[in-house]
């Protein structure tokens, strides 16, 4: 069973959150009785991210390759697209993670 990684920092923490589900760690989390409320500052930028429009894109690729998500995705519970979103979110972090300098030019520093 997969661990949840330790985090840096509360974005990297709401990045990796982004695309993944608690329901794919089930073994992580175990019930409380007691309440809590979020900070309203962590509610703003959640909303703020919620509402984050989704531009369409086209993307030409082979049968084979979208009945591969498809079949994926479905083991997974999601839309194949959802599928391919998820995976194309994730190649970009990976790419910014493999290469430090990139981070650099999208922060300008």
């Amino acid at each position: 069973m997969e661990k949840i990684p330790k985090f840096k920092t509360e974005e990297e923490e709401a990045r990796f959150w982004d695309i993944h589900s608690p329901l794919d760690y089930p073994g992580e989390f175990v019930d409380v009785k007691e309440s809590f409320e979020f900070a309203p500052s962590l509610l703003k930028k959640a909303a703020e991210r919620r509402e984050e429009r989704k531009r369409s894109l086209t993307l030409r690729m082979g049968q084979r390759q979208i009945d591969l998500a498809k079949v994926i995705a479905r083991y997974r519970g999601l839309g194949y697209q959802t599928l391919m979103r998820i995976w194309v979110i994730e190649g970009i972090h990976q790419e910014i993670k493999m290469h430090p300098e990139i981070g650099k030019l999208l922060t300008g520093k």
